[in-house]
């Protein structure tokens, strides 16, 4: 039973040196997201006719 458990901790040990991982965090507060027109740096929203409806650059969400 020793041997088991010895067994897998090495396993663990030996895989946990080629797992990676990535994380990206992009957060753009108040500012006008990156697919919007340019040149309206002051705008509040932004009317999406495709979907009809309106997205609110301060909250991040769509009205």
């Amino acid at each position: 039973m020793k041997s088991l458990k010895l067994i897998i901790i090495g396993m663990v040990l030996l895989f946990a040196g080629t797992v990676q991982a990535q994380v990206s965090v992009n957060l753009n507060i108040g500012t006008p997201p990156m697919w919007g027109p340019a040149g309206n740096n002051e705008v509040r929203y932004y009317y999406l006719p495709d979907v009809e409806a309106y997205y609110d650059v301060q909250s991040s969400m769509l009205i």
